[in-house]
Formats: structure tokens, C-alpha cells, sequence
């Protein structure tokens, strides 16, 4: 259709089976059309929106951290298509998702706005890498962040406007990388209430946790804390998502615990809505997509308020927000929960769903992206007349 606005989302991986990737979000923004230039694409056809198409720039781009990952990801699609090349003339709005590769600045020699998206500043990952780490794996994490910390703040600065999910990084971009409130665009994340919805079925598990916990930030620590502590209750907990060797061992461990490992969106949003509470023990979180999806669910998300999950939880239900590295009052709240008569869970779950959907509906998040796209597309055509 020719009056669909074109968008270029450029980011190093597409992995539709991770949590918070933005195809939903993109298939709800119909009136868009999106080319994702990549790395590599773990999407087969059938999970790509009618409205994404799929560039895969192969390549060695090297480990995430140092900066390896985006730095040569960058130089790789620049090679491809250079500032100059028409390619890029062929889209509205330039959409940097989460990459941080300084050689990306060019883009703005095109003419083409160029938007970046941050979920979180990564001073944040940072931050609490060295609150988790001695002395001498404190001084690996500096070196790890340094290119990182600088290139975002560049972006940030040097990019057309900046795209987040929540007002605590909004306010935090500002303290900390001096981006102006003006310049940036929130658009939290938001849940299809018609795919994440209750199940009749009986839960398999008492407890859910969900994610990677590869990085500190996760706080892999707390989660097995909270394990024990609800194992000895004889709760059954499911376990889902990417673990290292030695985490697996632990996890082994700790009786009434399930390994599910990597599984694709359609388990994961079974399995939740085959558990009876999830838990977030993560120490800091731009938003925390899991935790509305599993509301929309009917059942309620125990996080730590870390980063923006009182901003998300609290309007829906203050008493999910549990102190930060507090596992005692994460695991009493749990308990509390399951111990209510049924009938009382069920209308627990029923007021998570109405509230979430209430606060958080994509179609909501939709048309905030797509009105931030039409900002920068207005924008450039005022500029160049």
C-alpha cells in the first residue's frame, strides 16, 4: 500500500522468541511498514507480521560486551549500504532498536530522521554489576561498560529523538546522559489482552520465574534464595529461560524446581498461564514486559521494585512491588497468595486482567509509536522545505 509510512529498524539480532521483542508491537502498527535490517533473524516466515520484512547483513560481530557486537554490526551494514546509498532514502524514519555502533551516526548524513530506542541505560547494568561483584570482577565490569556507557550517551545526544518505555528512564537519560525531556518519546509496552488471557485449565505449577539470568542485573542469587524457600513450602516452581552450566547445576539442586530451559512464545505464554503466581527477582527494569503479560493472564507478577516496576505495577497493585533483594518478603507474598481460597484468587486475577489492560493495551502502545514515527516524518519535511 503505498500511503504506509516505511520504517527501518536496525538492531543485531532478531530473536522473536525473547522477551520484549517488538513484533507484536510492530503487527499492531498496521499502518506501518517495516524492513529489520540484522545480523541474523531467528524468525521462521510464519512468525513475521504481514507488515515486516526480513535483511539479514551476515557477519562476525563478536560478543556483546566491549562494544564488539554493535560497533562491527554497524561497520557491516554500512559497507552494504553506505550514508549515501539510496537504500536508505527509500524509508520515513531510521529506527536504531537498542544498537549502540558509533559508525551508525552517519546515517544522519542521509536525510533520513534516525530514531533511538533505549530500554534502560546500560550505567544501570553497570551499576548493579558492581553492587553484585567483588573487587576484582568489579574491575572487569568497568572495562566491559566503558564503550557501551559512552556510545549510548552519544546516541542519545546525537540522534534525531530518542524512543523509551517508562518515565523512570526517561528521567534517568535526562540525570544522566543530559538527553532533553523534550527530545525523548515514551512508549511502554503494552499487552494483547486477546492472546495473553486466563486458562481454564488447572495450573501445573504454583510458581513461575522467566528470563535470562546470565547477567547480575537478573539476580540469578535472589531467584534461587526464593526457590529454596518455596520448595521447603512444597510449592512447584517452573524455571524458563536461558541459564549458564553452573546455574543449571544449582537449579538442579533445589527440589520441586522444573528446567524448561529456552522454549518459544506460544510455551512460555502456556506455561504462565499454567502457573498460579510469576516472580521477578530482577534488581532493575525499564518496564518488565513479562510482569503485564502475566497480569493479563489473571495471574499476579511479585517483582522487585527495581527501575521502573513500581511505575508499572503499583497503578495495578502496589502490594506486587516487593522491596529489592528482600527474598523474606518476596516469598511471604507468594505464600499469602496461594494460601487464599480459589474463588478469592480467581477474583484477584480477574482485577490483575481489567487493570492491566486498562493501563497497558498495545494498541495504545501502537499508535504512541506510530505518532512519534509521524513526528520525526513532519519534522524532516519541515527542515526540508
Amino acid at each position: 500500500m503505498p500511503n504506509l509510512m516505511r520504517v527501518c529498524i536496525l538492531q543485531t539480532v532478531l530473536d522473536p522468541y525473547k522477551g520484549a521483542n517488538h513484533l507484536p508491537l510492530f503487527a499492531a502498527t498496521s499502518e506501518v511498514s517495516f524492513t529489520i535490517v540484522c545480523n541474523r533473524s531467528k524468525a521462521r516466515k510464519d512468525d513475521l507480521p504481514a507488515n515486516v520484512d526480513v535483511i539479514t547483513v551476515p557477519g562476525r560481530i563478536g560478543p556483546y560486551y566491549y562494544g564488539c557486537a554493535d560497533a562491527l554490526f554497524a561497520r557491516s551494514v554500512l559497507r552494504r549500504y553506505p550514508a549515501s546509498d539510496p537504500f536508505w532514502k527509500s524509508f520515513d524514519v531510521l529506527h536504531l532498536n537498542q544498537v549502540m555502533g558509533p559508525a551508525f551516526r552517519r546515517l544522519q548524513g542521509s536525510g533520513v530522521p534516525v530514531l533511538f530506542t533505549i530500554h534502560h541505560p546500560v550505567t544501570a547494568d553497570r551499576e548493579i554489576a558492581l553492587q553484585e561483584s567483588g573487587s576484582v570482577q568489579g574491575i572487569l565490569w568497568r572495562m566491559k561498560y566503558a564503550l557501551l556507557i559512552f556510545w549510548q550517551k552519544r546516541m542519545c545526544t546525537s540522534c534525531d529523538r530518542v524512543m523509551t518505555v517508562s518515565k523512570t528512564i526517561s528521567d534517568r537519560l535526562n540525570n544522566e546522559y543530559h538527553c532533553p525531556l523534550d527530545r525523548i518519546s515514551i512508549v511502554p509496552n503494552g499487552v494483547d489482552g486477546t492472546v495473553f488471557m486466563p486458562s481454564t485449565e488447572a495450573p501445573l505449577f504454583d510458581v513461575i520465574a522467566l528470563g535470562s539470568f546470565m547477567h547480575p542485573r537478573k539476580g540469578f542469587r535472589y531467584l534461587t534464595e526464593a526457590y529454596r524457600a518455596l520448595a521447603a513450602k512444597g510449592y512447584r516452581i517452573a524455571d524458563v529461560g536461558r541459564r549458564s552450566d553452573e546455574q543449571i547445576e544449582i537449579l538442579r539442586s533445589i527440589p520441586g524446581v522444573t528446567i524448561h530451559g529456552t522454549v518459544d512464545q506460544p510455551t512460555v505464554r502456556s506455561l504462565v498461564q499454567r502457573s498460579s503466581v510469576l516472580i521477578s527477582t530482577s534488581l532493575y527494569e525499564g518496564f518488565g514486559l513479562s510482569l503485564i503479560e502475566a497480569l493479563a493472564c489473571g495471574r499476579p507478577a511479585f517483582a522487585f521494585g527495581g527501575g521502573a516496576v513500581h511505575e508499572v505495577l503499583a497503578p495495578i497493585d502496589a502490594s506486587l512491588v516487593v522491596p529489592a533483594r528482600d527474598t523474606g518478603a518476596l516469598v511471604r507474598r507468594i505464600d499469602a497468595f496461594l494460601r487464599l481460597p480459589a474463588q478469592e484468587r480467581k477474583q484477584c486475577g480477574a482485577h490483575f486482567r481489567t487493570e492491566v489492560l486498562k493501563h497497558y493495551p498495545l494498541e495504545v502502545s501502537a499508535h504512541l509509536l506510530r505518532q512519534c514515527y509521524g513526528q520525526l516524518k513532519r519534522a524532516a519535511v519541515r527542515q526540508a522545505t
